[in-house]
């Protein structure tokens, strides 16, 4: 959000230093001088062309460049489309934001031969429900991320184990409808992931922290299928799919950490390294009997109890 309004500020061209801080701070607490600088030097990776302007004093984009007028063509306008349509899921005030920030882009390139009325995209994705403490809870958690502060929770799990915790948020994943809160837990003194609707109370404190480097959500979230049973790949395993459903099982398993293998008549066998065999086993059922697990025998063992377990179910059921 700084970081946008820092654009905006750059393109207006006639801050200073402290009007900068000043423009993008708006009704909150003022950047750090060394935050700004950071800020600044973000924008300049990313290849935003700003300069200090000596001669007025004013931090500003060279001279042509700005980003009030965008040119956008039909396939940009098409991705704003569906960003909007992504937004939907979010829910919230971020899917709000999301969707009045794309209607005001793609607004902004109307009138060079698109025409993003006549697009309709549909994601059927469920969306997050958000009550008024969760998204208050999504708030603090967003503001510890990016002050770099730990935040007291207190938490009830799926068991409805209630708990006190000190975490360190690295980021938030959005996945079946729900919230999750990826960070590291000082109790257990490991990674985990919180749903925020379990999170009955969220308190930013005065400790600070810093994010380790080499974590990276995306390869967080690629041992999983939901990519909310997540952590270090403990399990390899080997799934065949039938020709009639091999594009859709790729497609489906995209993000994860796998392997590709052609089988015969267009059939695939994916070899997929996972954190939880309990929930791969429970995505082979979700495609019938076009899916096969191959392998290892531990695996085929856990299958073999799980199905045992739901033929328990519908012992001297009618036929």
């Amino acid at each position: 959000m700084l970081l946008v309004r820092l654009l905006g500020a750059l393109d207006e061209g006639r801050h200073s230093f402290e009007g900068l801080r000043e423009r993008i701070a708006q009704d909150g607490p003022l950047p750090s001088p060394r935050s700004l600088r950071r800020y600044l030097s973000v924008l300049a990776d990313s290849n935003f062309p700003w300069f200090y302007d000596r001669t007025r004093g004013v931090y500003r984009f060279v001279d042509g460049y700005s980003l009030r007028a965008l040119k956008l063509d039909r396939g940009e306008i098409f991705g704003l489309v569906a960003l909007r349509s992504l937004a939907k899921s979010l829910g919230g005030s971020v899917g709000e934001a999301v969707d009045t920030l794309a209607r005001r882009v793609v607004g902004s390139g109307e009138g060079q031969g698109a025409e993003p009325s006549s697009l309709s995209i549909g994601m059927p994705l469920p969306r997050a429900q958000l009550d008024e403490r969760t998204e208050s809870v999504r708030e603090t958690i967003a503001a510890a991320e990016r002050d770099r502060r730990v935040v007291t929770i207190e938490y009830v799990d799926r068991y409805g184990k209630r708990s006190t915790r000190d975490i360190e948020p690295y980021g938030l994943i959005v996945g079946g409808g729900r919230y999750y809160c990826v960070g590291y837990d000082r109790m257990r003194r490991a990674r985990r992931t919180f749903a925020l609707d379990g999170i009955e109370s969220a308190r930013l404190t005065a400790r600070t922290y810093q994010r380790p480097a080499e974590f990276d959500m995306e390869k967080w979230m690629s041992s999983s299928i939901s990519g909310l049973m997540t952590g270090d790949a403990a399990h390899e395993v080997v799934v065949r799919f039938d020709p009639r459903i091999a594009k859709a099982a790729v497609a489906a398993s995209s993000r994860l950490d796998r392997d590709v293998l052609q089988g015969e008549e267009g059939g695939v066998d994916l070899r997929l390294r996972v954190a939880d065999l309990d929930e791969l086993l429970r995505w082979v059922l979700g495609w019938g009997g076009e899916a096969r697990l191959l392998g290892p025998p531990s695996a085929l063992l856990a299958m073999r109890r799980l199905l045992a377990e739901i033929a328990r179910h519908y012992d001297g059921q009618p036929t």
